[in-house]
């Protein structure tokens, strides 16, 4: 195992992030909600309590990020890294529900014909949550890709749904003072149908990791590699898993049974640092057989 894994020195970062999503959050929401009220614009309040709602998310991802963050115990052998894959997964569902809550939102508008004529002053709010949302969520997206954090990327990628939900309120609400309030339905229903994609997007992602799925055309490049050393006569069987930004390889291989207790160690030393140094795998479980012809199994 090698401790010099990037998760140590990404979670903090990653804490930051989330920190600096729930401080962004709390601005966005007490300032639409308010700015709702008292300019009479139903849509930048619900959109306040979107912002409120996102408040919890990234709750979820901060408190998922500092349980990763503990080290292996005796009921958590590969560490706790997926609890991060988990909370990535909770936020998903809520950005869905979200998403629907808006379209079933805006069919009701729609039906009822309740087009309402906010004040454009609220519009500026807006156009501020906007650029603020933006520049923080390229930021978070920054980190993430760094950090390889997909609790971030959840995190940054609801932030990017907001942005487009604060942008249609902005179009809605110039469309509403010039006549064409049927304008804001349509944009509320794109935007519910980018919010659901955006959250299987994330489902799906998370669900691969929490159910222990690998990549098949890296681990050939595992296999690939192991291969590569001269003293192996074959790979019986490899797997891999993830854990957050960790990746565990088991690999059976094949060398030859005359060969020494110490030197097949020596050998599994050698694969491990192999593994380590192409492709930043934290944790290598090297298992040593004879070679023979005829092994096919």
């Amino acid at each position: 195992m090698f401790n010099q894994s990037n998760s140590n020195k990404s979670q903090p970062s990653a804490s930051f992030g989330a920190r600096l999503g729930i401080f962004i959050y709390i601005l966005m929401a007490s300032s639409k909600i308010l700015g709702g009220l008292f300019f009479d614009s139903p849509s930048v309040y619900a959109d306040g309590l979107n912002n409120l709602s996102d408040v919890f998310s990234s709750l979820a991802i901060f408190i998922g990020l500092f349980i990763a963050q503990r080290p292996k115990d005796d009921d958590h052998y590969f560490d706790h890294h997926k609890y991060e894959s988990l909370a990535s997964f909770i936020v998903a569902m809520l950005m869905a529900n979200i998403g629907i809550d808006v379209i079933r939102s805006a069919i009701n508008r729609f039906i009822q014909q309740d087009f309402p004529n906010p004040d454009l002053k609220v519009m500026w709010i807006s156009v501020l949550s906007s650029i603020i949302l933006f520049i923080t969520y390229k930021y978070l997206k920054a980190i993430a890709t760094k950090n390889r954090s997909l609790g971030l990327r959840a995190t940054a990628q609801d932030m990017f749904t907001d942005v487009m939900i604060s942008l249609s309120t902005i179009i809605g609400t110039l469309a509403a003072n010039r006549g064409y309030a049927s304008i804001d339905i349509f944009i509320a229903i794109l935007v519910g149908l980018l919010t659901i994609y955006s959250a299987f997007t994330i489902i799906k992602d998370s669900t691969f990791i929490l159910s222990d799925a690998f990549n098949k055309e890296d681990l050939l490049k595992y296999q690939v590699a192991v291969e590569k050393h001269p003293r192996v006569k074959k790979v019986r069987a490899i797997r891999a898993r993830r854990s957050g930004v960790n990746i565990y390889v088991d690999v059976v291989v094949e060398i030859d049974g005359a060969l020494s207790v110490t030197e097949s160690h020596t050998i599994t030393e050698e694969i491990e640092i192999i593994l380590n140094r192409l492709y930043q795998v934290y944790d290598t479980d090297v298992h040593v057989e004879p070679y023979t012809n005829k092994s096919n199994h």
